[in-house]
């Protein structure tokens, strides 16, 4: 494992109960690929579906997005701590089949590409979630990169 979850708090600003990568397995120049396992102890599953009892799609995407910010920290290098990374678009997702209490979901995203729009820089993400070999969700997004100090003035 090349990242794992203590080396992943380290990069991106979250922690149990909303940090949805276990482990990053692979890290190349647009690609990355990372792990999160579910249990049935997971809070989520207490009140999601309680006669069906399924992973919420919003958090299989947010977990998608999670991995892709690792991947941006990591192309902007050093300075990464200067910006915060925020959900910007959903083009399009795709829940085509359910995640279970104990899958483990196999998490792969792409960048597309990193385009400025002012003093943003808004990066297109390409993603998938998997449980062995078996598609689960598909989803393209975007990440707003934004400097903190813009934050600051609110």
């Amino acid at each position: 494992m090349l990242l794992d979850k203590q080396k992943i708090k380290e990069i991106i600003p979250y922690q149990e109960p909303f940090l949805f990568v276990d482990g990053v397995e692979e890290i190349g120049e647009n690609k990355i690929s990372g792990f999160y396992q579910t249990s049935p102890e997971d809070y989520y599953f207490k009140g999601h579906f309680v006669d069906f009892k399924i992973m919420p799609g919003v958090l299989v995407v947010e977990a998608l997005a999670q991995l892709s910010t690792i991947l941006l920290r990591k192309k902007i290098g050093a300075e990464h701590k200067k910006y915060h990374f925020l959900a910007y678009d959903v083009r399009g997702c795709q829940f085509l089949k359910p995640i279970f209490p104990g899958d483990k979901i196999i998490l792969k995203a792409e960048v597309l590409g990193i385009y400025p729009i002012n003093s943003t820089k808004i990066a297109h993400v390409k993603s998938q979630a998997l449980v062995e070999d078996d598609l689960k969700c598909e989803a393209r997004f975007s990440v707003a990169i934004v400097d903190k100090r813009e934050f600051e003035k609110r």
